[in-house]
């Protein structure tokens, strides 16, 4: 048993003083209101709770400023980025996957994420036939190294269209058969220990045929765990699965299937009023990815008229171009100013946007992982959180009612100062840079080359 005292912290929603935690087992076992600090307590100015990236591609952390260049002969757009994403798939195996995800994780560790979503459909090293579990082991690796809390996701991924097209040499890499797939479930679900956990999913309607998405979300409800799929992030793929269904994808999807809070829809950026609505009404979480989004030019989510609805969100770091849980948040919110040429979006019941949207993302986050002792300092729930000053320079005179506001809305310098995650504080792992930094080079070597 160890203890935090606080003279500042974030408890379910609202701020509070002087605080103590009383930590054992990675759990938060008492807490203490309004109580001096004694000889034996860890003190701390500002503690607020760790989020949880509901979406991550771990490995496409290495392609972060390698796809700024406009093509000379198309237009550059989603479809043109995945072409390079493929390129890096060909060259990537475990070792490689490692290296990466470790960077990855450790600067989601650095910018407000405690536990991360791996949405894992790279099944396959190049060049092999047959399945393994090696590039799970690799991920498993690199969530144990920095620290960070892993709900991996094992994903179904089976055609290269809504007509049944063939997979391309590069997606064959992700294939798996249903059975294959929870075999490879059962797999990491024997070796995780307590402090990971597991969801699953389909990477989207296009890569699944109807019979294999329901063959998957069956299990998912037997197993009692979250399932998560990307939706609607082109205006193509809303196109081609009109055409074929004569109803758009989210509609066609919640009339079809019994979507309730666990599940995961990520990026669901091309709504119609009719199925914001219906989205709202299931409880399901929407996850957006405000930095990839726009990275990728997929559009902006209908936040406003979502939130209006009721609708849950969370967010992720998703491609990683940059990873920052506080910029996901306050480019939620300004995509919407920008939008709607107004200001405060998300601001609702006398709170400020940024604090509105942080409770929201906890909440959606929790959902996402399926782990109700994620996402808030309370009694029962995991030691997951992040230490701030209140000398920090984009924190000063800051009183409760605007603090939140500042953290997301600053600048974020240095902000955060220490993080613990299973009751522990961690420490970057020298050993993570380095070998991200070798994998980058022979990366970037076997590119020239190529």
């Amino acid at each position: 048993m160890h203890s935090i005292h606080a003279k500042n912290i974030y408890l379910e929603g609202g701020w509070q003083k002087n605080i103590r935690l009383d930590i054992s087992d990675g759990i938060i076992q008492e807490i203490e209101y309004d109580i001096s600090t004694e000889s034996q307590d860890n003190t701390v100015d500002i503690l607020i709770p760790g989020l949880c990236n509901a979406h991550s591609h771990s490995f496409q952390r290495a392609l972060s400023g390698r796809t700024e260049f406009k093509p000379t002969s198309k237009k550059d757009n989603f479809w043109t980025w995945r072409e390079a994403m493929y390129h890096l798939v060909e060259h990537v195996d475990a070792s490689i996957i490692s290296a990466i995800a470790a960077q990855a994780y450790q600067e989601m560790l650095a910018n407000g994420y405690t536990s991360v979503v791996e949405f894992h459909y790279l099944h396959r090293e190049q060049g092999e036939d047959e399945s393994s579990n090696k590039l799970f082991d690799a991920l498993l690796e690199a969530a144990n190294l920095t620290g960070i809390r892993l709900i991996y996701t094992p994903i179904l991924y089976q055609r290269g269209g809504f007509k049944d097209e063939l997979l391309s040499s590069q997606q064959e890499q992700f294939h798996l058969t249903c059975e294959e797939l929870i075999q490879h479930y059962y797999y990491a679900k024997s070796i995780l220990t307590e402090r990971h956990s597991l969801a699953i999913g389909v990477h989207s309607l296009r890569a699944v045929t109807n019979k294999s998405m329901q063959r998957v979300v069956d299990f998912a409800e037997e197993e009692k765990i979250p399932f998560h799929l990307h939706i609607a992030e082109q205006q193509k793929e809303v196109v081609d699965f009109y055409e074929l269904y004569n109803a758009r994808p989210v509609e066609w999807l919640l009339e079809n299937f019994n979507v309730t809070e666990n599940w995961c829809l990520v990026h669901a950026t091309h709504l119609n009023d009719h199925e914001l609505k219906l989205l709202a009404k299931s409880g399901a979480v929407t996850c957006l990815c405000p930095t990839t989004e726009a990275n990728l030019g997929d559009g902006i989510f209908r936040l406003q008229d979502y939130l209006l609805q009721g609708g849950r969100l969370a967010i992720g770091s998703d491609s990683n171009i940059s990873i920052n849980s506080f910029e996901e948040l306050r480019w939620l919110e300004y995509g919407q100013r920008l939008l709607k040429k107004e200001r405060n979006i998300a601001s609702s019941e006398n709170l400020g946007s940024g604090q509105c949207l942080f409770n929201m993302a906890l909440e959606g986050g929790t959902l996402a992982s399926g782990n109700k002792k994620i996402g808030a300092l309370k009694k029962g729930s995991y030691a997951d959180f992040f230490s701030l000053s209140s000398d920090n320079s984009s924190l000063v005179g800051h009183q409760n009612n605007t603090l939140m506001d500042a953290i997301i809305f600053s600048n974020h310098n240095a902000l955060i100062d220490q993080v613990m995650v299973d009751g522990k504080w961690l420490e970057p792992n020298p050993s993570t840079k380095d070998n991200f930094q070798k994998v980058m080079h022979q990366l970037f070597t076997a590119e020239v080359k190529d």
